[in-house]
């Protein structure tokens, strides 16, 4: 199968021919491809005031060729690569901190609990088209629901109308978006870089109203880099898991984007968001500073069972020193045993 790395964070998969949709962290996918899956999605999110980046990477496991997506921005977005190496980075930024432990006894139970002008009616107009390799990217500003539905259509992409539905509410708002789709007729072996979206923002956000459509639970990885700790503050908060597996201060990266948003200094936040009833989804992610930049990670404990090799040594020491005690006892009979022959 071919494996497809592709873009996304709150933005729906969609497809270039009618076919079965699936649930995916986006809001939903479509493919040709009957055995189509989505894999984890991940992005990185950083906001400096005026301008925010937002880097999405999506997994998905396809033979098909035909998969695109939709991304709803405040703002009309420029498009662009980003390094595949990125998240990798980001990964072992954040790995957990193992402690490993000794276990010498055998255990006898119990446990550890261890912003943007309005558009007008009509179709949307595409600003800017790209190509990122296999990918074209195409920004849309402007335009109602009927409009730019008529564009995707026209355009060849497909949306079932629980999809439509859910770009209501971006079009409304007066909200730009950016359409990609695969157009490399070569076959795909490996990963897609991930994509950069760059945006005039008025705060710092993370789109999520379009994955109301997905049909399964989904989970979201976030990165954020800002100048402190971040928490969320949106409606939705309350009502869906969110964990922080860290958060801290780092002040360099190999990575050019990432170092870029980091500059001298900055705190680095990981999220982990697990929505079990996407029907549910009535805002998108928004962020404020947490009450303290207090620094965390998780901690994985590793532990070295030797309580076997424990108890066959206290068993030999046992044998050894009833063995020592019959042969001291035998000694002394037989020197009490020795006069009395005599």
């Amino acid at each position: 199968m071919r494996s497809i790395a592709a873009l996304m964070a709150a933005a729906v998969v969609l497809s270039l021919t009618a076919a079965p949709a699936s649930a995916c962290a986006c809001g939903g996918f479509v493919s040709s491809d009957a055995n189509a899956s989505p894999g984890d999605e991940l992005a990185l999110i950083h906001w400096d005031g005026r301008v925010e980046t937002l880097i999405m990477q999506l997994g998905l496991e396809s033979n098909a060729d035909d998969a695109a997506l939709v991304v709803p921005t405040p703002t009309p977005a420029v498009a662009a690569s980003a390094s595949p190496a990125l998240f990798e980075e980001l990964r072992a930024m954040t790995a957990p901190r193992v402690e490993h432990t000794w276990q010498w006894w055998p255990d006898t139970g119990g446990g550890d609990d261890t912003a943007g002008a309005r558009g007008g009616p009509g179709a949307p107009t595409a600003l800017a088209q790209v190509q990122l390799g296999p990918i074209e990217a195409t920004t849309l500003t402007g335009g109602d629901l009927d409009g730019l539905t008529s564009w995707l259509t026209e355009h060849g992409y497909v949306m079932r109308s629980e999809m439509l539905a859910s770009l209501a509410p971006y079009t409304r708002e007066g909200w730009s978006f950016v359409a990609m789709r695969l157009t490399s007729p070569q076959p795909l072996d490996g990963a897609l870089d991930p994509v950069k979206l760059t945006f005039d923002a008025d705060r710092l956000v993370y789109p999520m109203r379009m994955s109301a459509a997905a049909r399964d639970a989904e989970r979201v990885r976030l990165y954020a880099v800002s100048e402190h700790r971040l928490q969320r503050t949106d409606p939705d908060a309350a009502g869906q898991y969110t964990d922080y597996p860290f958060a801290g201060w780092v002040r360099t990266a190999s990575d050019a984007d990432l170092a870029e948003m980091i500059g001298g200094s900055a705190f680095l936040t990981e999220m982990y968001v697990d929505v079990y009833d996407p029907s549910r989804i009535t805002s998108d992610f928004t962020f404020e500073r947490a009450p303290q930049d207090t620094e965390y990670r998780a901690v994985v404990h590793e532990t070295t069972d030797v309580s076997g090799y424990v108890v066959l040594a206290g068993v030999a020491l046992i044998v050894i020193a009833i063995v020592l005690l019959a042969v001291v006892l035998l000694w002394r009979r037989r020197r009490v045993a020795r006069p009395l022959l005599q």
